[in-house]
């Protein structure tokens, strides 16, 4: 091996032997880590809140159906989230489909503007 070699060899061992890399991936994993949890949370809130409303209903549209399993419920699981969002996912599976005027009707009876229940 030549001296660029083994001088390039060198560094990069020095490099990541010394604290300082280390301590860095360390601090990204723990942001990642802190990051992951929050938009899990955010997942969560958001999937209770929508699938609340479709119960609180008594019914669902299928392109609602199919944005809070697509664009909510999966990713949510794939990131690690747990069973209480799957059991109100399903719940909201089993409710009666419905239009989507029919739900926009409803949800005006129900929550009409400024008192929302």
């Amino acid at each position: 091996m030549s001296n660029v070699g083994e001088i390039f060899v060198a560094v990069v061992l020095a490099v990541l032997g010394s604290n300082g890399l280390w301590a860095f991936l360390q601090s990204r994993s723990t942001a990642k880590s802190a990051r992951d949890r929050m938009i899990l949370g955010l997942g969560h809130d958001a999937i209770f809140r929508v699938a609340e409303k479709y119960i609180h209903r008594g019914g669902i549209a299928t392109d609602e159906l199919e944005d809070l399993d697509k664009y909510l419920f999966k990713p949510y699981s794939e990131l690690g989230g747990n069973g209480t969002a799957a059991a109100i996912v399903e719940k909201c599976k089993q409710l009666k489909i419905i239009s989507a005027s029919e739900a926009e009707r409803l949800d005006s009876t129900l929550y009409k503007k400024g008192t929302e229940e």
